[in-house]
């Protein structure tokens, strides 16, 4: 998190993504960093497969493109239409990213909305109620203003909650399954 909050320096005028371009000083933090949460994307999926069927295999899918993401960085500037002109290296990158941003989302709408166990709907409701106006104003400022204060700003702290989500959902489940409760049974009642 400390890489993708404060590369590139100084980080009030740049994207996130350019910390990963190969002529920054620290592009291995970016990558590192990016490669880690696409992993954890994918465990969280794992976790939740049998609760929610279907995020696990939203999460994953984020993953894999998360994984691009990492692996295809931009240009130096990370130049995004409509205001700048992109190489396909860019638009490649900024599309795996924004489509796994975008699945993350998706699965925590869906832990939101149904999941079995009220631990977990309840903090995927609460990041998803702070995640998505930031969202929604980040695509606001990335379409209607381009690159700038407001966009390099926003882009930081919208990426804030869905990572603390991940974060949060996985230490959950971690310490259901610790006490011992199978989460495919987490939401039954006892009768006796």
């Amino acid at each position: 998190m400390y890489g993708l909050g404060v590369l590139p320096e100084p980080w009030l005028r740049g994207y996130i993504s350019e910390g990963g371009v190969a002529s920054s000083p620290r592009h291995w933090v970016y990558r590192t960093g990016i490669v880690l949460v696409a992993a954890s994307l994918v465990l969280l999926g794992a976790a939740l497969r049998r609760l929610v069927p279907y995020v696990c295999a939203v999460l994953v899918t984020a993953g894999g493109f998360g994984a691009v993401s990492a692996a295809v960085s931009c240009t130096p500037g990370c130049p995004l239409p409509p205001y700048e002109r992109s190489t396909p290296t860019d638009l490649v990158h900024a599309g795996a990213s924004m489509v796994a941003v975008g699945l993350a989302m998706v699965a925590m709408g869906g832990v939101a909305a149904i999941s079995l166990q009220p631990a977990l709907r309840r903090t995927a409701r609460v990041f998803f109620a702070v995640s998505l106006p930031l969202m929604a104003a980040l695509v606001f400022g990335l379409l209607a203003l381009g690159r700038g204060l407001f966009t390099s700003v926003l882009e930081r702290v919208a990426l804030v909650p869905p990572v603390g989500w991940v974060a949060a959902t996985g230490l959950l489940v971690l310490l259901d399954r610790s006490a011992g409760t199978s989460p495919a049974r987490a939401g039954t009642v006892r009768r006796g």
